[in-house]
């Protein structure tokens, strides 16, 4: 007995196609769902680099973008994997087994992360304080170019103390994420 069902297979370009399967081909749209999935996660990780790129660019609105697109195929990895797990019903306890392992692995990862974001904003916080020490040490001296460039230099390592807390929340948020 030959079953048929209607089935759209992502085809690498964006694009969906339709055709029949039959049993001995469902193996094969598995696969397929499985390589899609690899696919968005793939594209996923280098919207993650591009955020990253653009975070050191201190350019915020592409940064969070460029997470958002990474948000957008992370979803679509998801649904993939959830494709295949219907097509293969026998996938499915290890796909889920998989994918608490790796949210496992994300979360402990994002504790770290986060603590050490927290860390690194103390840290350029204390050179802020350190570069506001010697502006005002400049400035008894009667070396104002020196005070002004220390001022800077205080500013920019707050401004870099608030992206990092910021990041920090963002990380602690995926903790909290069922």
């Amino acid at each position: 007995m030959w079953v048929v069902v209607q089935h759209a297979a992502h085809d690498g370009r964006g694009a969906h196609r339709s055709r029949p399967h039959n049993p001995d081909e469902m193996s094969d749209a598995v696969a397929n769902h499985r390589e899609a999935a690899a696919r968005h996660e793939e594209a996923a990780a280098n919207h993650d680099r591009a955020a990253r790129f653009w975070d050191d660019q201190e350019d915020p609105d592409r940064a969070e973008l460029q997470r958002e697109m990474a948000e957008y195929e992370r979803r679509g990895a998801e649904l993939e994997h959830r494709w295949a797990a219907l097509i293969d019903p026998g996938a499915a306890q290890s796909t889920v087994r998989a994918a608490e392992t790796v949210m496992t692995q994300t979360r402990r990862g994002a504790k770290l992360l986060s603590a050490i974001l927290k860390r690194t904003a103390s840290t350029l916080e204390q050179s802020a304080e350190l570069a506001d020490e010697h502006a005002r040490s400049s400035e008894r001296a009667g070396r104002r170019d020196e005070a002004e460039d220390e001022r800077e230099a205080s500013r920019h390592a707050r401004e870099a103390a608030q992206r990092a807390l910021s990041q920090a929340e963002e990380w602690l948020k995926v903790i909290e994420k069922p």
